[in-house]
């Protein structure tokens, strides 16, 4: 039976964060700080909220060991869940393909529908988009040595990356010496760059072999990035999502400085793209700034709807671009992992709304508005039951209809509504509103 016709809780729907592969010991997980941020944003959510690796997964009794945070006693704890009536992907490794297929099978539902973007698919499939296409640099999909090296003279400035990577770890970017006889190379290692010259073409594949090994590669040619300091790249990553209502939100976009002579701005200083804006683009007249804005966010509303036409509905895409020396928007990558470093760096408490709207999507998939929507018709009926008495008078006032109803949903978990479940509910509000 599939889990939408089974949920485990109408009104707290399970939301399993998937953490990868291997495990993580209970004393370790409150020391990420995008775990309790999700933790904090749950508060107000109000799922059931609990996280898991490969090896808490039963699926002979379709349950997890979850590590949730105990709100009363303020310290995580584990304990047995049911299979989550959403999984929220935060994590890889190579169980994970097979982990997702046989919760597909199972009906749960997820925040994205894939885990990770194959950079060479997703590139043909926007090229084919005439809205799209023009926002992509030119990029050749490479099967051999021969043809990397002819697309690397071809482009004189390009990078290459793996169909799949993540954080900028499987990027290098390659750049022919304009006087000099050879190559400059370089890509990061979790933060650390690593640049070196190959006196040849030769010498250059050798490395570029070393570095990707089996991997699919593509080339790209280079985008003419603004600069700051002549050698440091600027890009952006906007943090888009769907919110509870299944609207695209642009929640956030950053700007990103890398730093000196390094090949990507992962790891790299975050701004607030509405406050650096002006500092890139000097020359820009407050009308131009303006406009470069609405193409921005139109270009990313795009971006969007491209991929979700290709794969299907995505509570959350990060989505890399550039904006060249000329004013030119580029996309660079989508992520369908990202890991809101560079939010939270530029926004601080106000990118809390990142880590809100995955959660409040769950609700959204997993029909929630739908099963409250329900009561609306039981809950005045029963109310009539008790119409004329004090406590209902008093509620009627004071208690707006949709908390009315959300608490008499939640007091009943999908039974059938009852006077008594009413009255209770009618009784505590009014008693808060009495301390209050």
């Amino acid at each position: 039976m599939y889990r939408s016709e089974q949920s485990s809780s109408t009104i707290h729907p399970i939301v399993g964060v998937y953490l990868g592969s291997g495990s993580i010991p209970l004393r370790d997980i409150g020391k990420y700080v995008r775990i309790n941020k999700l933790v904090k944003a749950n508060r107000r959510a109000g799922t059931t909220l609990a996280f898991f690796t490969a090896n808490d997964l039963n699926f002979s009794e379709e349950n997890f060991e979850g590590a949730y945070f105990d709100e009363k006693g303020r310290k995580w704890q584990k304990k047995s869940f049911p299979f989550p009536d959403v999984v929220y992907i935060r994590g890889g490794g190579g169980e994970t393909d097979g982990i997702l297929e046989r919760f597909d099978e199972l009906g749960i539902k997820r925040i994205n529908p894939i885990h990770a973007f194959n950079k060479s698919e997703l590139y043909q499939y926007l090229n084919e988009n005439e809205n799209l296409r023009s926002y992509l640099p030119s990029t050749v999909n490479v099967d051999n040595r021969n043809e990397i090296k002819n697309t690397i003279l071809k482009f004189r400035k390009a990078y290459v990356k793996a169909h799949r990577g993540r954080k900028g770890l499987q990027v290098m970017r390659i750049e022919k010496l304009p006087k000099n006889p050879g190559y400059v190379y370089s890509y990061s290692i979790i933060g650390k760059l690593v640049r070196r010259k190959a006196n040849n073409m030769q010498s250059l594949l050798k490395n570029i072999n070393t570095f990707f090994g089996n991997k699919k590669v593509i080339v790209q040619r280079a985008i003419d990035l603004v600069k700051i300091n002549k050698n440091r790249l600027v890009d952006f990553r906007a943090e888009v999502q769907r919110n509870k209502n299944g609207e695209i939100d642009i929640v956030g976009i950053c700007v990103r400085v890398g730093s000196p002579n390094s090949p990507i701005t992962t790891h790299s200083f975050a701004y607030r793209y509405d406050v650096f804006l002006p500092k890139l683009f000097p020359r820009y007249t407050a009308k131009q700034l303006f406009v470069l804005k609405i193409k921005i966010k139109k270009f990313l509303h795009q971006v969007y709807l491209g991929v979700e036409n290709k794969y299907g509905k995505f509570g959350e895409i990060g989505i890399d671009f550039a904006v060249d020396r000329r004013g030119k928007i580029w996309l660079i990558e989508c992520n369908a992992q990202s890991a809101k470093v560079s939010i939270v760096k530029a926004y601080g408490s106000r990118a809390e709304r990142v880590f809100l709207n995955p959660l409040e999507y769950a609700k959204t998939i997993t029909n929630f508005d739908r099963d409250l929507s329900s009561f609306e018709t039981e809950v005045p009926a029963a109310i009539e039951t008790v119409k004329g008495t004090e406590v209902v008078k008093v509620a009627e006032a004071i208690i707006p209809k949709e908390v009315f109803i959300a608490a008499v949903a939640e007091k009943v978990e999908g039974a059938e509504v009852e006077v008594e479940a009413v009255a209770e509910v009618v009784a505590e509000a009014v008693a808060v509103e009495a301390k209050d």
